[in-house]
């Protein structure tokens, strides 16, 4: 049984389910303003993935009873509670479309890169993309459900073709309409 939600006030944290073989799959990245386990305190059941901070947090906690007590009197709470698991699915949907259904893992690294651009700077003026990237090569492949080696070849072969350079623990897209063309 959920103990509770947590809002994540600043920081980020990964998102992570495992199966029975002991294969991982981050779901998630989670920012600062997000709720945790929300659906679970609602409908009662198991917390469905592993929660792991990735740099320094403040997270708040509401206890079940609590926050449930609070979205039955507060119409209002409910309403955005709904929406919050209704985003929360939809982009869920979306994730795992992409996943199963995306033809190639080079499909799946460029979507995933093209969607770190839409966090980080990204400007039409400037010829250059740079994304700060704190996930290491084995933590891309648990987000696009690949292996470790794949990832470091395709990223390899990536900078051989100059669509992307390493700046540090950066990366910086060198080619966006390449990359958007690979995507699709």
């Amino acid at each position: 049984m959920p103990r509770g939600a947590f809002v994540l006030c600043s920081g980020r944290v990964k998102l992570s389910a495992t199966s029975r073989e002991g294969k991982v799959l981050i779901v998630k990245i989670v920012e600062a303003g997000e709720v945790l386990g929300l659906s679970a305190v609602i409908s009662g059941t198991c917390y469905e993935v592993t929660a792991e901070t990735i740099i320094p947090c403040q997270i708040n906690f509401t206890e079940r009873g609590v926050l449930l007590r609070l979205i039955e009197r507060h119409g209002e709470m409910g309403l955005h509670s709904a929406q919050a698991l209704s985003t929360d699915f939809q982009a869920a949907y979306r994730d795992i479309h992409d996943l199963v259904l995306a033809p190639s893992s080079t499909v799946k690294l460029a979507k995933l890169l093209l969607s770190w651009t839409q966090v980080g700077d990204k400007s039409k003026s400037t010829s250059e993309i740079l994304i700060k990237n704190t996930a290491s090569h084995e933590e891309m492949a648990q987000m696009i459900g690949t292996s470790r080696e794949t990832v470091t070849r395709l990223l390899s072969a990536m900078k051989k073709n100059e669509l992307l350079r390493i700046q540090g623990s950066s990366l910086v897209i060198k080619n966006l309409t390449v990359l958007e063309a690979m995507a699709s």
